[in-house]
């Protein structure tokens, strides 16, 4: 415990302070709809306040929102349940509307809390000090990472589990599979089995983690890296069956076989859908034969930009029920930074080969003379840190592809939080590249790390200028 107060801890705990006090106060000064669905979202955490002890079904008519005839009981809950014990603790002192609803909020305000703790300590090991904060800084003090914990959603606790699932990669980089690092990605893929479906890939890709670096990287023999992969596989994949599979048992049970209740969601909105509102009549980009060209470049009347660049505005932060913008020079800044560092990301393509490759340089005498000879030699050595490169690569690609799939053939919205958990990835290779960058043009080590110090306190600022000069105003209008 000494270890996690020393001097050198300071910075990280003022900024998980920060954090924590910025979301809080956001969350309770944000109105009654303080983010999409949030209406539809609070529902559920309070039918579950309410009935303690009881899960609801997706088509109660208690929570089944009339105009979309569905509720968000179809999908994971387990947010909503933390909701409601923070409501029942609220409740004995006050069953006033607003208490609970503020109270419900403080769910994903801890989530959020979390998983910047987990950002913390993973950017530590993965970049040293002055690195591990710039690439914290840029996770956590991101608009649309703090906005994630200012309202009722599943996102947030979908970003802590992310955040736990990459510490438990980045400590093996360390430490290798021990029996901590293992219970901790267990526990962090079944959090995330239980917030939200878009976040998924990073239970998939832990599957590929842990499997390629056990059987690749061990100095174990064959047999005994074929042991070790059942033996600590098996107890990874028990520990998350145990914590997450009685959703998907309950979802069999209750929804006809539909372990994920999306069928079921579809078939309750077809009955009970307001008619424009049905899925068979509702339209969708694919319904009108748009090309993908035509679905990017789309731009609805409402929108300020088009699709992609809607997209990734929203991802930096668009607030409230999406109406409420940064400037757009604000925006743009944000872009072109995180664009100048995944640019960089190109002079790391040799960082994400699997194989090393052994070197050495012999010196013969060519016509009386000593001359060097490189020998470029491939043993059977595997780069763990290559694996881990590639599995972040996947990791940023697969709530894109995710999403576009959704919106292309489901539903038509440009909201960025659909792939917030592409987020950690993204910073990460920003960092690779700005260090890059930084290790090509500038030869004085002490100029590179003032430009972390420097970059992460902008970062921070922002941040907070974000909320003082946007938020602020915009709730009190």
């Amino acid at each position: 415990m000494k270890k996690m107060f020393t001097k050198e801890r300071a910075p990280e705990w003022v900024m998980i302070a920060l954090v924590f006090l910025l979301v809080l106060i956001w969350s309770l000064t944000a109105p009654k709809a303080g983010g999409p669905d949030e209406p539809m979202r609070y529902d559920v955490a309070k039918y579950l306040y309410e009935h303690p002890g009881k899960l609801p079904h997706g088509e109660d008519e208690a929570i089944r929102n009339a105009t979309w005839g569905i509720s968000y009981a179809f999908y994971p809950i387990l947010s909503y349940m933390v909701s409601a014990i923070f409501m029942w603790i609220a409740g004995i002192f006050s069953t006033s509307e607003m208490v609970l609803l503020h109270a419900a909020r403080l769910a994903d305000v801890m989530f959020i809390t979390i998983a910047a703790w987990f950002v913390l300590q993973g950017g530590r090991k993965l970049f040293g000090r002055e690195k591990g904060l710039f690439f914290s800084s840029l996770v956590i003090f991101m608009p649309g990472f703090l906005y994630m914990g200012t309202y009722v959603n599943t996102d947030s606790l979908a970003l802590m589990a992310a955040a736990v699932i990459l510490y438990a990669w980045v400590s093996y980089l360390e430490e290798g599979w021990t029996w901590k690092n293992c219970v901790l990605l267990a526990v962090g893929m079944a959090i995330c089995f239980l917030s939200y479906y878009n976040a998924y890939g990073w239970i998939l890709w832990s599957f590929f983690f842990f499997c390629l670096t056990v059987l690749l990287c061990s100095e174990e023999p064959v047999r005994g890296r074929w042991r070790f992969l059942f033996s600590r596989g098996l107890v990874i994949a028990g520990i998350t069956i145990l914590l997450a599979g009685w959703w998907f048992v309950r979802n069999y049970i209750i929804y006809d076989g539909d372990i994920l209740g999306r069928n079921a969601s579809t078939l309750c909105a077809e009955l009970y859908a307001m008619d424009a509102y049905k899925p068979s009549v509702h339209v969708t980009p694919a319904k009108l034969g748009w090309s993908l060209k035509e679905f990017f470049l789309y731009q609805d009347p409402g929108w300020p930009h088009n699709w992609v660049i809607m997209v990734m505005v929203s991802f930096i932060g668009v607030f409230g029920r999406f109406n409420i913008y940064m400037p757009e020079t604000a925006s743009k800044i944000y872009i072109l930074f995180l664009f100048v560092g995944v640019l960089g990301m190109f002079f790391m393509i040799r960082e994400f080969c699997w194989h090393k490759r052994s070197v050495s340089v012999e010196k013969k005498l060519v016509n009386g003379e000593k001359v060097k000879i490189k020998t470029i030699r491939c043993s059977r050595e595997w780069s763990k840190k290559g694996i881990f490169n590639l599995m972040m690569l996947a990791s940023l690609i697969t709530p894109v592809l995710l999403f576009i799939d959704y919106a292309y053939f489901n539903d038509n919205q440009a909201q960025g939080r659909y792939v917030m958990s592409a987020l950690y990835p993204l910073m990460y290779f920003a960092v690779c590249g700005y260090e890059k960058l930084l290790a090509r043009f500038v030869k004085k080590e002490q100029v590179r790390m003032w430009f972390y110090r420097i970059a992460s306190g902008l970062w921070i600022l922002g941040a907070v200028l974000v909320y003082l000069l946007v938020i602020v105003p915009a709730y009190a209008a």
